[in-house]
């Protein structure tokens, strides 16, 4: 459908595969408003379709669970193959299915690494980010709520892409919304000018992150564990790269 063929588009502005397996007592100080009775367990292959917790502004900042997928509430039927896993930061204002989750629930989405695809003829190398301290950190994101008219009801998210910095170029045109620390507040504040969010959307510095090759085994969603941020070997094309 249309519908589809627009969502897959947006959909390759990237992130389609993160982490969150940081230790809950690590989470809890670096988030304190995480509730005790989250649930989180370790994570190394987050991807779309599968459960993901955030904190919405709705106006007051709650944490929530989420399909990563955003449905726009206005939509007759779900996209083909799912919802929106990605929305560009740029026009995320004007889309008509990301705009009004952009001024009215927003997402604060806890992470600790990301994966990105880098293209080699007709070889795409999967590779991990992450902070160098393996610190967790927060994706910026909108969500939405679509009914199926029958009593059903899909909650939604998107993540915010920007342009790489400087790390990030090196393997893919695209990086993930990554909120700095004295934004997250005002992020989901729904009094927060909707030029000031615009600033947030900033790609952040790559000081302090780190990037390598991973397996292939990251590609098939069902897989799980330490063993996918395993780095490979380095290859002779990659020396002057990282």
């Amino acid at each position: 459908s249309a519908c589809g063929w627009k969502r897959c588009r947006e959909n390759k502005a990237m992130c389609g595969r993160f982490t969150l397996r940081s230790d809950e007592k690590i989470l809890k100080a670096r988030f304190p408003a995480l509730p005790a009775a989250s649930h989180l367990r370790a994570r190394y292959n987050i991807g779309p379709g599968q459960p993901v917790g955030a904190w919405l502004a709705d106006p007051q900042a709650r944490w929530e669970w989420f399909s990563w997928g955003l449905i726009p509430h206005w939509a007759t039927s779900p996209p083909q193959g799912g919802g929106w896993i990605n929305a560009r930061s740029e026009t995320v204002a004007e889309k008509p299915a990301f705009r009004d989750g952009w001024r009215r629930r927003r997402c604060l989405v806890p992470a600790d690494g990301w994966y990105e695809w880098r293209r080699e003829g007709k070889v795409a190398r999967p590779h991990f980010f992450s902070r160098e301290d393996g610190a967790p950190f927060a994706f910026a994101g909108i969500a939405d709520a679509w009914h199926d008219g029958a009593g059903g009801v899909i909650v939604g998210l998107a993540l915010l892409t920007t342009r790489p910095n400087r790390l990030a170029r090196q393997v893919h045109h695209r990086m993930p919304v990554i909120l700095r620390e004295e934004d997250e507040g005002d992020w989901l504040d729904p009094c927060t000018p909707l030029a000031a969010l615009t600033r947030m959307m900033e790609p952040v510095a790559g000081d302090g992150f780190t990037v390598r090759e991973v397996s292939q085994k990251v590609n098939a969603v069902r897989n799980e564990g330490p063993s996918l941020l395993e780095p490979l070997p380095p290859r002779p094309s990659q020396g002057e790269l990282f």
